[in-house]
């Protein structure tokens, strides 16, 4: 069978140039084309960037609760008191960063709220830099104490911030029980700042 038999035999488009084979964009469907790939460019980056902060929130509020969690049923099964502090190395407990910095856990033998080298640390948390974290308590604003029947005997309110105008926020209340409650708000309602969000 020749070139031109097949040519002739077959009814594809693959050698044809026939005005009736060809397949393409009408100028008005490629002008609704175009403006839909324009509004999903303006749109795409605004979803992205909701989901990045609020996936931030979300992500350090679970690790933080997570660990008080963690801390609060250490100090119930050792019967001993169990120390969450703001930690920039794991191994002391410090006053002056914030509570991004980091954080440790460990067993307080000598309730003294510092960790000697003697003490067992059970976990440590490095610095965060996707959310502030603040916390203000009943009693110290960096640390907390898990007595052995699990209460913390203070209230206090962990406050997370992901961006400066404080559309991403979120609150984690403690209770002096040692129980937790994610809120939007602080205690009483109160709103949740984020005007000195730091970078």
């Amino acid at each position: 069978m020749d070139v031109n038999t097949l040519l002739k035999s077959d009814n594809s488009c693959h050698f044809s140039f026939t005005t009736k084979c060809q397949n393409g964009f009408t100028l008005l469907e490629l002008l609704v084309t175009l403006s839909i790939v324009a509004a999903l460019g303006f749109i795409l980056p605004s979803i992205s960037a909701t989901l990045l902060y609020s996936n931030n929130i979300a992500v350090v509020v679970n690790k933080i609760a997570g660990d008080m969690s963690y801390a609060r049923s250490e100090a119930v099964s050792r019967g001993q008191n169990v120390e969450l502090c703001k930690s920039l190395n794991g191994i002391e407990c410090i006053r002056t960063a914030q509570w991004e910095s980091g954080w440790m856990i460990f067993v307080d033998e000598n309730k003294n709220r510092k960790r000697e080298l003697t003490e067992q640390r059970l976990r440590f948390q490095p610095a965060i830099d996707t959310v502030n974290i603040t916390y203000r308590g009943s009693a110290s604003s960096h640390y907390i104490r898990f007595r052995s029947d699990g209460a913390t005997g203070v209230n206090g309110t962990f406050a997370f911030c992901s961006d400066s105008e404080g559309q991403y926020k979120k609150a984690l209340i403690l209770f002096r029980t040692g129980r937790l409650r994610l809120s939007n708000t602080r205690t009483k309602g109160k709103a949740i700042s984020c005007a000195s969000y730091r970078k």
